[in-house]
């Protein structure tokens, strides 16, 4: 079983996920969670159950004023959503450059080794 001393020196910055998980995933496990429908939320925070739907499937940015409206309508402190959506689109950027990497051609061995 592991412990947290197996993790003692692991820089957690340094760990890129395999996916990024946009806050609308989250959103929607919570609405599900307290049975709340689309059009009922979509309601609730005064916009169209499109744009509700945009946001539950990643398609949609997750804004500070979408923020403050969640928070108003779940009590989940906005600070939660603009923290999910910034790390979303961290992820986004290091998934990006890792594969960058991954593509680049390698050098030669011969010019890795040379002196």
């Amino acid at each position: 079983m592991e412990t947290r001393d197996d993790y003692k020196g692991v820089n957690y910055d340094d760990i890129i996920p395999a996916i990024a998980i946009h806050p609308g995933e989250i959103l929607w496990e919570e609405l599900k969670a307290r049975r709340i429908s689309r059009k009922a939320f979509a309601g609730q925070l005064g916009i169209e159950r499109s744009v509700l739907t945009s946001l539950l499937k990643g398609r949609r940015d997750f804004t500070p004023d979408l923020a403050q409206r969640l928070e108003q309508a779940l009590h989940i402190d906005a600070t939660l959503w603009t923290n999910l959506q910034a790390a979303y689109e961290n992820d986004l950027r290091r998934i990006a450059e890792r594969e960058r990497q991954e593509a680049a051609p390698a050098a030669p061995i011969a010019m890795q080794y040379a002196v």
